[in-house]
């Protein structure tokens, strides 16, 4: 080699190595350039295509070999530059103050409500209830405001606002409390590592001064109070915000989460991992799930407006409780623990055979949830979370779940239980049996007492009813068939629009005709009740169509129904219309039109029922009702242990002048009526005292035709004590009938053991 070219290669060796220091200190420029860039919040500009990036501060980087540190950086800016989240307090409380506010506030129409802005903290807990971060725009928030789900007011947002996009924003960032800063990291370790990052090690967040080991606040970053429920990170964090909240098992891009997680290596439960799915819960997922406080707030806030001791469903076996333990003792009969598809209250959650619908949809994550909670075998509360919740630590290893506390009485069963599910069918659908049976001993015959010598005893049944049920949320279609005796059957559809204010109910078939406060063979005028009352039909079921439509203004619940049935006819001119049995043949079918006005208002529930029909002869019926129930008014002493019920009837008989059937002297009416008081020491046992008069064939302006009384006119009593559990009550009554003239040995002594499911 000559010296010449020894020279040459020697000044390009001395080049190269003075020309690698430059690169790095250059690299290293370039980085902390961006570094500030970050903390100011200042978007960096777009990178040419192509452009490739080197570490920062990498040393020296062999050609071809990927650099170590180019994943952080590929997962850092991108989330630094994401759009600034907004949060509650700054962002979405302005907005529905404005447009919500003048009826959910505390002097507003709707002050009784579920929701109400008062203007302090609670607002966000109260608020977060009724958005799903999941699934955004199904939250019933945005669905109410934008009237495409039921709502008493008027619709207050459009779809294509500024404000609903910001709500839409704050709901998909999942819904923090506070304003989050432009550019805070979320979760920065979100993004699965690369096979050239071997050790999965937690960034520092640019926006916190200090590093996870020396402050691992959670509340560094997110721009909220240091005690906002949702900014904790720790395991005992808020649980009424649960989308919020950056606890185990949150969503990954939680805004409200820590920008300075703890490493892995010593709080694993407290990042959000790559495999989290964005439906999951802010509880900690190898943790079963107790009813306090997540499965309460949720019954809570979707099931109260029916089933508060003020709804429509307040005389419902299940009612709602602001308690949770109050509220766990009204779940429980209806949960098969470890069997959510068998329990009761899953089956009408997700719509299955539930007059008001689907109340989570298949697939939210509110029924998930409680498919969960049942699954895990319908545990019990919470115990109370620890008060210093601002730094966040590695949650203790978890325990084997405690078994729930049996509740202190079982609640009061008052209609069909979860059945037997029959599975699901091709154009059939979903299918369910439900069932009512019962066995009587009775002391029959007698006057006064049950132990004089002519009594007698007798054992019967007076129900032995199966229903086939077919209903579903995913299909408005119905069917309801009692199917040993045909005593009634219904094919029912839902027609309701989604931005109705109301629901709309048809059904059509041999229906319960909606008449007095409770269709079903239990009209008690006359003060007799089931297959013992002698006024209206039994079962009254005739063939017809019915309608109904359901609405709510804020603490008022309004109902009504309309009906057209094959009716009444008399038998002949003369004859004294029988309410029981003179129900017109097929063959000769005489229309009777109906309706049944509803409402209530706390505790108490009204019902007015009018019904025409022509009978034939020109003569016609015109029957009215009144029926008034009052039901244990929750929260007051003494009066929350007592049930009441109060019905009047009158049937009219006129007309037929022009056949000469009718007129002055001709025209009568029929007249019931009935008190019921219920005492209920506890939720399944209560004792009762019912009494009712009944007169029949009364002349018009008299109140009482003595001329005209039978031994049917008279008067009915009752007293009784009845013990309830699940599906299997007995009672033991006392029944004293008293007639206005030829007293009969009527009275008589009832236990009766019934069993439904």
């Amino acid at each position: 080699m000559r010296v010449a070219e020894r020279s040459a290669w020697t000044l390009f060796a001395c080049a190269l190595v003075l020309a690698v220091p430059s690169l790095t200190r250059a690299q290293s420029q370039e980085e902390k350039r961006r570094q500030l860039q970050e903390r100011l919040g200042i978007k960096p500009p777009p990178e040419p295509p192509g452009h490739a990036q080197a570490a920062p501060d990498a040393g020296v980087v062999e050609p071809g070999t990927p650099s170590p540190a180019a994943p952080a950086r590929a997962t850092r800016n991108p989330i630094a530059a994401r759009p600034r989240v907004p949060g509650f307090a700054d962002d979405a409380r302005p907005i529905l103050e404005k447009a919500c506010g003048s009826c959910h506030s505390p002097e507003g129409k709707a002050s009784r409500s579920r929701w109400v802005l008062k203007g302090g903290p609670e607002d966000y807990d109260a608020t977060v209830r009724f958005v799903q971060t999941a699934t955004a725009a199904q939250s019933p928030l945005l669905k109410k405001g934008t009237g495409t789900a039921l709502h008493g007011g008027k619709k207050v947002l459009a779809v294509e606002s500024v404000e609903y996009a910001t709500l839409l924003r704050w709901i998909e960032g999942g819904a923090p409390p506070g304003r989050a800063r432009a550019g805070t990291q979320a979760a920065p370790v979100a993004s699965a590592p690369s096979a050239s990052s071997p050790v999965p090690t937690a960034p520092s967040a640019p926006a916190s001064a200090s590093s996870p080991s020396t402050a691992p606040s959670a509340s560094a970053s997110t721009g909220s109070s240091p005690t906002a429920p949702a900014a904790s990170a720790s395991a005992g964090s808020s649980p009424t915000a649960p989308a919020a909240s950056a606890s185990a098992g949150s969503s990954s891009t939680a805004p409200a989460a820590s920008a300075s997680p703890s490493p892995p290596s010593t709080a694993p439960a407290a990042s959000a991992s790559a495999g989290t799915p964005p439906t999951a819960p802010s509880e900690d997922a190898s943790a079963a799930p107790r009813f306090a406080p997540q499965v309460h707030e949720a019954l809570l806030a979707d099931c109260s407006s029916c089933h508060a001791s003020d709804g429509m469903a307040g005389a419902s076996r299940y009612l709602t409780h602001t308690d949770p333990d109050a509220h766990l003792r009204s779940v429980a009969p209806l949960v098969v623990p470890g069997a959510a598809a068998s329990s009761l209250l899953y089956q009408r959650a997700k719509g299955d055979s539930h007059p008001g619908g689907a109340v989570w949809e298949p697939g939210s994550a509110q029924l998930a949830l409680l498919a969960r909670w049942i699954d895990a075998g319908a545990l019990g509360t919470t115990p109370p979370a620890t008060a210093n919740t601002a730094v966040a630590t590695a949650p203790p290893a978890p325990t084997a779940p405690e078994p729930a506390a049996a509740p202190a009485a079982p609640p009061v069963p008052s209609g069909p239980h979860a059945g037997v599910p029959l599975g699901t069918f091709p154009v059939l659908g979903s299918l369910s049996l439900n069932g009512r049976f019962d066995l009587n001993y009775e002391r029959i015959n007698y006057n006064d007492h049950p132990f004089k010598a002519e009594g007698e005893s007798a054992l019967r049944s007076y129900h032995h009813f199966l229903f086939l049920t077919r209903q579903s949320a995913e299909d408005p279609v119905t069917l309801t068939l009692e199917v040993l005796s045909l005593q009634f059957w219904e094919v029912g559809y839902r027609i309701n629009g989604a931005s109705w204010p109301v629901k709309v109910f048809a059904k059509g078939g041999k229906v319960l005709v909606p008449f007095g406060g409770d269709p079903l063979f239990h009209h008690s005028y006359g003060g007799l009740a089931g297959f013992d009352q002698r006024v209206l039909p039994v079962v009254f079921a005739r063939e017809g169509l019915t309608v109904n439509v359901e609405r709510r203004l804020g603490p008022i619940a309004l109902s009504g129904d309309a009906y057209v049935i094959s009716g009444y006819r008399l038998k002949r001119a003369d004859a004294v219309l029988n309410l029981q049995s003179d129900l017109a043949p097929l063959e000769d079918t005489r229309l009777g039109v109906g309706a049944r006005l509803g409402g209530s208002w706390g505790p108490i529930n009204v019902w007015y029922s009018p019904y025409f029909n022509s009978l034939g002869f020109g003569r016609r019926l015109f029957l009215q009702a009144l029926d008034v129930a009052v039901w244990r008014p929750r929260g007051l002493p003494v009066l929350e242990h007592f049930s009441l019920g109060a019905g009047l009837l009158r049937a009219d008989v006129s007309g037929g002048e022009a056949e000469g059937y009718g007129g002055p002297g001709a025209d009568y009416y029929h007249f019931a009526s009935y008190l019921q008081l219920r005492y209920h020491p506890t939720d399944w046992l209560y004792v009762q005292y019912r009494q009712g008069l009944r007169t029949f064939g009364n002349r018009r302006g008299l109140i009482l035709d003595s001329n005209a009384l039978t031994r049917e006119d008279g008067s009915s009593h009752n007293v009784g004590v009845v013990a309830r559990w699940r599906g299997l009550s007995a009672g033991l009554f006392q029944f004293w009938n008293l007639e206005k003239t030829d007293e009969t040995p009527d009275d008589f002594t009832r236990l009766v053991v019934a069993y439904e499911f």
